[in-house]
């Protein structure tokens, strides 16, 4: 195995910490029932989800607590219009080896005309390492089916342009989220099956979902790990880069009212399975923020 520096090992570390938060749909937390049963959630999407906010810890080997995540989603002034907003920190250890890294994600979402499902206008990641600072920016514009990626580190600012094929909309791992939740991709059984378009990246242009059998699930269940209240496996297939893993395998246990509620990022490079855990969920309404 390529030798590599404790610099590098941490950094590895920290992006696998943060991109596993960044997949959010699969950590664990308290049973909050957001919908009863299978069905989907009563009114528009945005209405389903609004002020609802969500506190995240991750760990892997014996750092228990590499980091922590907040994932809220807000009404904006704009009828139809929210932001869904992830931001996740290293701490401890961890925290002062990877110069307590700070990443910000920010998804200005619109719902479609029948209130079914969000779509991503624009998409925020801003990056602060140290004293540095990196900002890059998404714009989907879907009548002139274009997208718009421009980049902002330091005095330095890069910009590029690509078309968006015809009938295709770009969901970001949170949008995806909240989609997958409010049932936008389609019924959610055992043994079904999703392929999500998201941003093109270097070696994925999808996300790839999938809800385990019922026989699978049922003889998962009856590991210790997973919560009593399990009613759905799920396995996503990420870019390997994003979680640094050999395959950019996660899976995760929800219940059937899709409220996550334990996962992991598996085979990991250098440190094998990430766990994390969802600590807090509640709703708070707000005045709505301004677009």
């Amino acid at each position: 195995m390529k030798r590599i520096s404790r610099r590098q090992w941490f950094a590895t570390c920290l992006k696998t910490v943060a991109g596993f938060a960044l997949k959010g749909l699969f950590f664990p937390g308290m049973v909050h029932a957001f919908s009863p049963g299978g069905n989907r959630p009563k009114g528009r999407i945005g209405q389903a989800f609004e002020g609802e906010t969500m506190t995240f810890i991750a760990g892997f080997l014996w750092f228990s607590h590499a980091g922590d995540a907040t994932l809220s989603f807000q009404r904006l002034s704009s009828k139809g219009r929210y932001r869904a907003t992830l931001s996740g920190q290293t701490r401890g250890f961890i925290g002062f080896f990877t110069r307590h890294r700070k990443d910000t994600h920010i998804s200005e979402l619109e719902e479609n005309s029948e209130g079914t499902r969000l779509i991503c206008k624009r998409l925020i990641r801003d990056t602060q390492i140290g004293d540095s600072h990196t900002i890059k920016t998404f714009e989907m514009d879907y009548q002139k089916r274009q997208l718009t990626v421009t980049r902002l580190k330091g005095n330095r600012q890069g910009q590029h342009q690509k078309p968006i094929p015809e009938g295709v909309i770009y969901d970001d791992p949170v949008t995806a989220f909240y989609n997958f939740r409010y049932r936008s991709y389609g019924p959610v059984t055992y043994g079904s099956d999703f392929v999500i378009h998201t941003i093109p990246g270097k070696r994925a242009n999808h996300l790839h979902l999938r809800v385990a059998s019922r026989q699978e699930t049922l003889e998962a269940i009856k590991n210790a790990s997973y919560p009593e209240h399990t009613k759905y496996l799920v396995f996503l297939n990420i870019a390997p880069d994003i979680v640094r893993s050999k395959e950019g395998a996660l899976e995760g246990c929800l219940t059937e009212s899709l409220i996550p509620l334990c996962g992991v990022a598996k085979d990991v490079i250098f440190f094998g399975d990430v766990r994390g855990k969802l600590v807090r969920r509640y709703f708070k309404t707000l005045p709505p923020a301004p677009l």
